[in-house]
């Protein structure tokens, strides 16, 4: 899927409505989803309804400052978090918020300006898409090894094979069945454990 067919889910949270308008208008329409917050409560709300891509504070807000909405954005899986700092407080909310993986874009910030972080920030998901996809195949995989390895003490145990002859036979039936090692280690599993 190239990057012009996908659609990205941002909730943007904001007081002002003049930033919730000119953030919206940079977010087209084909590419993204968009839903609104006025403070970190209401905004957190929405986050336990759906995930989302992008989260885009514009500090302070009505109920928080923004960082602390952010850090915690920045830490479910699959976000990306973004805040809005002015000038005086950027130094000290970079230091705060860096290392939770929080971007920080200075305020007042142009149109051009904006318009290039959110394009570094898509490229920044994508990764992060990326980065997701291989951890679920390492996860798949270390699930895999874990019902295997298993079932191989069921038949060391129960059948006196050694741990070798006990691999073989798992793969022989997942090859005589038509199914993954997973699944006959699991119906080996399932039989000891009865």
């Amino acid at each position: 899927m190239s990057l012009s067919e996908r659609v990205y889910h941002a909730l943007i949270v904001s007081r002002s409505e003049k930033f919730i308008n000119e953030i919206g208008s940079l977010l087209t329409v084909e590419q993204f989803k968009k839903d609104y917050a006025a403070g970190a409560g209401e905004a957190r709300r929405k986050m336990l309804e759906r995930s989302y891509d992008f989260i885009i504070v514009n500090a302070p807000l009505t109920d928080e400052f923004g960082s602390r909405l952010s850090m915690d954005a920045s830490a479910s899986a699959g976000t990306i978090a973004v805040l809005f700092a002015m000038s005086d407080v950027y130094d000290e909310i970079v230091h705060k918020t860096a290392s939770h993986g929080v971007f920080i874009i200075k305020k007042p910030a142009s149109r051009s300006i904006v318009t290039q972080s959110l394009a570094l920030l898509i490229s920044a998901r994508e990764r992060l898409r990326s980065v997701e996809k291989k951890a679920g195949k390492a996860e798949s995989k270390i699930e895999e090894i874990r019902v295997v390895n298993k079932a191989k003490w069921f038949l060391i145990d129960n059948e006196d094979m050694s741990e070798n002859d006990a691999h073989k036979y798992i793969e022989k039936a997942a090859m005589d069945a038509g199914i993954t090692k997973k699944q006959a280690a699991q119906i080996i599993i399932e039989k000891y454990n009865t």
